[in-house]
This record gives C-alpha cells, structure tokens and sequence, in this order.
C-alpha cells in the first residue's frame, strides 16, 4: 500500500428527521446564513419554510439564493457572491444535490477571494499558472437531498466556465470542507426516479474509477481496498432495484444516501492512485448537452470496459468484472453492466443526448483542454491519449 495522509474534519448528522437539527449546527459557526439551492425548489414542498424557522428558533438571519442549475456556472457563483456579501452573511448553506452543494462551496470561498473568481477553478491541468486556490471560505453546512457526489463530505467542487463551457473543478482541503452535513433520508424521497437512479449510477462510478485505476504493482496487499470498495460498489448497484420499486423506504434511501457519501470521503482512496478519467469525459458531455452526470458516466463506465477488452490489459477491469459479473471477458460484461443500467431508464450511449460521430472532435477537444497534463496525454492506468479519448468516445455513441 502506498504511504498517505488522511484528513476529513466533516461532522455527519444523520438519520430520520435530522435535517430539524439545522438550526442548532448553523448557530455554531455563524448568525446569518446564505442558504444556496436550485432555481426552482417547488418539489421540495415545505422543507425551506421549515429551514427558516429552524434557523430563526436559534438566532440565526438567513437570505435565499435559489440559483443554481444541473451543471452550475461561474455566473450563478457570482450572482451567489454578490448577494452573500450585500446581505453580510457568515455562514453559506448548500441545500440540494451535488450541484447546490458545489456552487455553495465556491460561494463560501468567493466571498472571501480577492481575485478573478475564475482563478479558484484549476480549468487547466496542463498550465497552472492561472490558477490560484481559494484559502479560506465562510463555514459550510450541508443538507444533501440526492445521494450522488459525496460532496457533503469532501472538499470539492465542480463548476463550468460561461464563455468556454470547460467544466473543471477546485479542491482544497484547507478551507472547503464543510462543517456539517445533515444526512435527513426524508429528504429523498421525493425524489424522481431518473434522478435516484443517475445519482446511483454517479456514485457507483465514484468507487469504480480507484478501483480500475489503481496500480497493481504499487498496492501491496490488496484486500482491504479491494473488499471495501467492492462492497460500497454491491450496497448501491444491488439495491437500485429495489429503491425504485419501493421508493418510500427509508431504510434504502437510507443505505443509498451513507453509501453515496462513503463513496467519495477519501475513505476508499487512501494509498490508491485517484485518477478519474471518465469524469473527465462525462464533464464534457455534461457541459456540452447539459446531460446528467450520472447517465454520463454510464456511458462512460461501459465505454472504456470495451475499450479495455480490445486495445490495451488492464487487470484490474478484469478483476472488476470476475466479482461484479462472474466472468473474465470484459464485452459480455459492459453488455450485461448495460442491459442492467437501461433497465433502470438510464442512458447508456451519447448519442442519447444528441452526439454524432461530428461532435467527436469538439468532446475531444474538449478533454484535452481541460484535463490533458503537460505530457499530453489524460492521467489513467495506463495514460490515455488524443487518439485514445476519441475512440473511446466513439465506442459510446
């Protein structure tokens, strides 16, 4: 195992009716909140009135920035910001899935930042001589409402540029990390069933990627990685079923809501390599098409087991697909891997969101701007090139 450093300071309150608790986290950190979420919040019936009588009940003054969208923009940020500062807040809460919670989280240290906001977001992976991390950030606190991101839980946060569409992200341990996330399961029950199941399919993909992409030779023993992340791979794989056949269940959400959060807390990462190429695949998709991050990585997931099976050995895809599917061939499991995600009314090709072989070139393009190091080629187990990111686009249309 490789040596590492391990830091998480996030405080998890979970359980039925925890989210009745905010008033009293809030009050610890500051007495007037900027309570960031999407810009239409109508299904979440009465939760943001019960929010602000929470809030008040302990001392705490609140201003709403129902802003954010599916893939947040460096313009919501900004509008966020101006409004954080006008009201003076102290504190920053993020209600929503992962794209409330990151928006809150550039919010929190937007207000703080002295320059161009767009310098806090490393849109080059190749030249880092724009990019200056945020240092400090007002107190976060969470109320994740779609398990997916873990970003209840981690120090990141996934932005896309206005003018270029490029969607990258910041993470910085030092300041922007929550302070609390309130895990409530009520919180997801309203939630469709396109959404619980790309939110599954996202955190999934969360474990899969550590778990291809980590280097045999430099892992030591590999049974606790391996059995850890595996088991967080079944707990939400196996029971997508059975939370959309019986979506009132609070136990599964329950399950679906932790595992999402375990998925992506550094938990399963530590000493591993924490490439995630697929993700920055699915960025460009997403920003592109405006396409859920789950179905995108869907595709993705399935396109690079092909991929695996016919150009380049990847042990670890075969090992993935021995425990997952009971076989070493890594073809008849994508089919299988996705036969199961159509099941679930989740897209499984790129053309689904309007890719042609033409937009090939641009989704390339698009990879290497953002995520291409210096060397030329996209961090992974083995490094993958130009050539290689265009036909593995091509293998999921």
């Amino acid at each position: 195992m490789n040596s590492f450093e391990f830091y998480n300071p996030v405080k998890i309150v979970f359980g039925v009716g925890s989210v009745e608790q905010i008033g009293i986290e809030v009050s610890k950190y500051g007495k007037k909140a900027l309570i960031v979420s999407y810009d239409d919040v109508s299904f979440y019936g009465d939760l943001f009135d019960r929010i602000h009588v929470k809030l008040r009940e302990n001392g705490v003054a609140y201003a709403d920035y129902f802003g954010a969208t599916a893939n947040p923009k460096i313009s919501e940020a900004v509008k966020g910001i101006e409004l954080g500062k006008k009201e003076e807040v102290d504190t920053v809460i993020g209600v929503g899935g992962g794209s409330a919670m990151d928006l809150s989280k550039v919010i929190a240290a937007g207000i703080l930042y002295p320059h161009d906001l767009k310098r806090m977001i490393k849109f080059s992976h190749s030249d880092d001589s724009w990019f200056i991390p945020p240092t400090q950030a007002l107190p976060i606190i969470m109320v994740p409402t779609l398990p997916a991101t873990a970003s209840e839980m981690n120090a990141t946060a996934v932005i896309t540029d206005d003018d270029t569409l490029r969607k990258s992200y910041v993470w910085e341990p030092a300041c922007l990390y929550p302070k609390t996330s309130i895990l409530d399961p009520v919180l997801t029950l309203t939630l469709p069933a396109y959404q619980t199941a790309c939110g599954a399919i996202d955190a999934v993909s969360h474990v899969v990627e550590p778990f291809f992409f980590s280097d045999e030779a430099t892992y030591g023993n590999l049974e606790l990685h391996d059995h850890m992340q595996f088991g967080v791979i079944r707990a939400i794989y196996d029971n997508i079923p059975k939370v959309l056949e019986n979506p009132n269940d609070l136990e599964l959400r329950g399950l679906m809501q932790f595992s999402a959060t375990v998925g992506l807390n550094g938990w399963l990462t530590c000493g591993t390599q924490g490439w995630t190429p697929m993700h920055q695949m699915g960025h460009v998709l997403s920003s592109h098409y405006k396409a859920t991050h789950g179905a995108t990585l869907a595709c993705m997931m399935l396109a690079w087991m092909r991929y695996f099976a016919t150009k380049k050995q990847n042990e670890r895809f075969v090992k993935f697909t021995r425990w997952m599917f009971d076989t070493n061939d890594l073809l008849k499991a994508a089919d299988i891997f996705e036969e199961k995600i159509k099941s679930f009314n989740v897209q499984t090709r790129i053309s689904q969101f309007g890719c042609s072989e033409d937009s090939l070139e641009e989704l390339t393009q698009g990879v290497v701007d953002v995520s291409f190091s210096a060397d030329g080629t996209l961090a992974s187990i083995p490094p993958i090139t130009r050539e290689e990111v265009y036909e593995i686009y091509k293998l999921s249309l």
